[in-house]
């Protein structure tokens, strides 16, 4: 099996040793083929880091190359050396990148992919009319020399370069903040990822590899005008080449744009006039049988050398997995809080959050002291999950002031509030799905306050999974997960968080009678050892009862009961509220252990 894990690296360094040698064979023919799949896979692969790694589909990509193409054509023909020109083309391309990401990420999904596609008409209708710049329809003729080999081998340089890039980018802190934005944006921010700097980064890098594609290819050819640099006939060749493969693979990219640049040549040989419309045909059938990409299809993953190369990121993951010991009892990596518990750490303000006619939160205001553990109840509806939204900042409140310590959470944003101490779980939990459970818990450590590198976080991660008792899935995709273990997940990255306040969404819902018990007991832990606050949202009574300081009711928004459990569900309103008017006037004594109805 290990002979099988070399596989790729060493067949990749024996394809560059073969690469490297074939200008000097003088076939000039397979050296210009050669060139042409250098240059689909530096633009294969950098749409990938956007697409593939963070999960947005930029179909607009090839504008980069065109930028690039014709900044350096602009600059070589003023009389610059290559070197100048070079470097030229990849800072316009740059700058237009984050001057871009501005208004794209602004977009998703969808909207996002035709908006990134509007931007190959929008240049190619700009270099027709800006003639003084572009030369217009007559397009840009470069100085005659022959380039092919040094553009050759400037390429493969830069092919190397992409390809280190992505395997450092899989196992860089970078790397781990796009697929935690691949797999929920949300929640990648309220465990502390700060989202827009990495959306702009991974758009400017993508667009820096796809100029330089540009550039060398202008360099090659010695012409461009507007419909060969930013055409859509050629504009998404290097995107189905990757999609054809496998997006988000490692070797997806790479093995795509070998193959149907290959079988591209052969069809333009060998099967005049229909060549286009077979090579469509099977980008149709790889799309209708083998989704993902053929890497990905069962009967790939049956051939050990095959099965190399279509392997997840998360068995990348588990293959190069950071072994730590076991923790010793049940002592975990946070730090012990000082707690002054008469002093407010969570203080709301006459909040009120409002979605058009709908007020899910009136005017609510209280105050929570540290090291408090606070239940929070109320029927189905009440505004308990919409007041941990505004919290965590996931919602910003309509009118009022939500304070943490004193300082006024207005102006943070929730990576800010993460980092200031907030850990929530979610009422349906939300982990990164196609992440492993260890990675789950170690993003957070990446990102919080004190940020560790990958491999710290990974290696301190352990003492989490081994507290919520997944040890043995340590490895395992959280989609893979059961309901409860996913719960158990979401609750070991709260605390992953290093909260001082920690946001509990209806986690032991579901579980057996001893797992109820054991996460009582982790509640009451994380508070008496670590000092940790607690508002924990829950209809269990009998699971509260064992543990909280005091309880809030909800009803329609509105603040009805605060204080200790016992006088709470003796409360008239709090009665009438799950019971109904008539069976709270009938029945003086608590509710039943279990309430009907969940946030």
């Amino acid at each position: 099996m290990k002979a099988l894990h070399r596989l790729p690296p060493l067949l990749g360094l024996g394809l560059v040793a073969a690469l490297a040698a074939l200008p000097f064979s003088g076939n000039a023919y397979l050296t210009t083929f050669a060139f042409t799949v250098l240059i689909a896979y530096i633009l294969g692969q950098s749409w990938d880091w956007v697409a593939g790694e963070m999960g947005y589909v930029n179909l607009g990509h090839y504008a980069f190359y065109g930028i690039g193409a014709y900044a350096f054509a602009i600059v070589l023909v003023g009389g610059s050396p290559f070197w100048l020109a070079f470097v030229a083309a990849l800072g316009v391309t740059a700058l237009a990148a984050l001057l871009l990401a501005v208004p794209l990420f602004r977009l998703h999904g969808d909207y996002f992919a035709f908006a990134s596609l509007a931007l190959l008409p929008l240049l190619e209708v700009l270099a027709y009319n800006l003639t003084p710049i572009t030369r217009g329809a007559d397009g840009i003729v470069l100085p005659v020399a022959q380039v092919l080999k040094p553009a050759y081998l400037i390429a493969l340089v830069v092919c190397v370069i992409t390809f280190a890039v992505t395997l450092r980018i899989h196992g860089a802190r970078f790397g781990y903040a796009l697929k935690s934005i691949r797999n929920d944006e949300q929640v990648a921010e309220t465990v502390g990822v700060r989202i827009a700097p990495v959306k702009r980064r991974v758009l400017v890098l993508s667009g820096v590899f796809g100029a330089a594609a540009g550039a060398l290819q202008a360099w090659q050819m010695s012409y461009i005008d507007p419909a060969t640099v930013f055409g859509l006939n050629v504009a998404l060749a290097p995107i189905a080449m990757v999609l054809f493969a496998g997006s988000g693979l490692r070797y997806g990219p790479l093995i795509g744009v070998l193959l149907l640049a290959s079988m591209q040549q052969w069809l333009l040989v060998s099967v005049k006039g229909f060549q286009a419309t077979l090579y469509g045909a099977t980008l149709l059938l790889i799309g209708r049988f083998m989704p993902g990409g053929f890497l990905r299809a069962k009967w790939v993953r049956r051939i050990p050398g095959l099965a190399e190369f279509g392997r997840e990121h998360h068995e990348h993951a588990a293959a190069s997995a950071v072994q730590a010991p076991a923790p010793a009892g049940s002592e975990l990596p946070l730090p012990t809080l000082q707690v002054a518990r008469q002093r407010p750490l969570i203080e709301l303000q006459g909040v009120r959050m409002q979605f058009g006619g709908n007020v899910a939160v009136n005017d609510v205001s209280l105050s929570i002291r540290a090291g408090e553990i606070v239940g929070l109840i109320g029927p189905n509806g009440s505004g308990k999950t919409t007041l941990f939204n505004c919290i965590s900042r996931v919602y910003t409140p309509t009118a009022g002031r939500v304070l943490f310590d004193g300082q006024d959470l207005a102006d943070l944003g929730r990576d800010g509030i993460a980092r200031l101490g907030v850990g929530r779980t979610y009422q349906i939990p939300r982990p990164f799905s196609d992440l492993t459970v260890q990675e789950n818990i170690a993003i957070p450590l990446m990102f919080g306050a004190n940020p560790l590198s990958p491999r710290d976080a990974l290696r301190e991660a352990r003492a989490f999974v081994d507290y919520a008792e997944l040890g043995p899935r340590l490895h395992d995709r959280a989609d893979a997960l059961s309901m409860q273990e996913k719960k158990a997940l979401e609750f070991a990255r709260a605390l992953a968080c290093r909260p001082r306040l920690l946001l509990v969404d209806e986690v032991a819902s579901g579980l057996t009678p001893a797992e109820v018990k054991r996460f009582v007991e982790h509640i009451r832990h994380v508070r008496d050892r670590y000092g940790i606050t607690v508002i924990w949202v829950e209809h269990i009574f009998s699971a509260l009862e064992q543990v909280v300081d005091r309880v809030i009711a909800l009803e329609q928004g509105v603040l009805i009961a605060d204080g200790p459990l016992e006088a709470v569900v003796r409360n008239e309103r709090v009665l009438a509220t799950y019971l109904g008017a008539g069976a709270a006037a009938a029945q003086p004594s608590p509710p039943p252990v279990l309430i009907e109805g969940a946030a």
